[in-house]
């Protein structure tokens, strides 16, 4: 089969929600995470302390791998990134109502789950919209994607919180966890649930 130029590919809903998942997710995960040890310094936090959360969010970011594709699996990837949007929306509302150690230490846990889940589901949904000689170009390029939001969340994310603070940014955070709920919910007809990726 021949490759279809992007544009013809991008013209596909599933794929948009794909690359848009993971965008999202990416840019979410790292606002909230990279700066999360400068607001525990600001509390006085001592290095152990700091690492023993940033840890708790690696945790979180690849235990569960094997669980977020069972589900993407049995369930469909809407549904996975419905459930890794919720998530993300809990640890972005969490994350600034404690200063202490385990109550951050969850936040991020939560934070680096559901950007699994988000990961997993809209990484099977894109590879769902492709065909196999298709499938390195765009995955390279949406590689590139989340690696500028990366960036530009992690140069965001010190910009905002010197201008506002730690909980506006959190706060911000959730409004784009709950734009990305929207965006899977958009996609109920293309893809219904229970649907897997093919």
């Amino acid at each position: 089969a021949r490759a279809r130029r992007l544009g013809e590919i991008a013209r596909q809903p599933g794929a948009r929600v794909a690359i848009a998942t993971l965008v999202l997710a990416q840019s979410i995960m790292v606002m909230l995470m990279v700066i999360t040890g400068v607001h525990m310094k600001d509390h006085a936090h001592a290095l152990h302390d700091i690492s023993f959360v940033i840890a708790s969010h690696v945790v979180g970011m690849y235990a569960l791998s094997v669980f977020s594709g069972r589900m993407t699996d049995a369930r469909g990837p809407r549904v996975a990134i419905v459930s890794g949007s919720l998530v993300l929306l809990l640890s972005c509302l969490l994350a600034p109502l404690s200063p202490r150690v385990v109550p951050l230490a969850v936040s991020l846990f939560l934070l680096g789950w559901g950007w699994n889940l988000c990961y997993v589901a809209g990484s099977a949904l894109l590879a769902s919209q492709l065909r196999p000689v298709e499938r390195a170009r765009v995955q390279g390029m949406n590689d590139l994607l989340m690696g500028t939001a990366s960036a530009a969340g992690a140069l965001g994310s010190g910009v905002v919180f010197a201008a506002v603070g730690y909980r506006a940014m959190a706060l911000a955070s959730g409004g784009a966890s709950l734009l990305l709920l929207l965006l899977a919910h958009g996609f109920r007809d293309a893809l219904p649930e229970g649907a897997p990726a093919r």
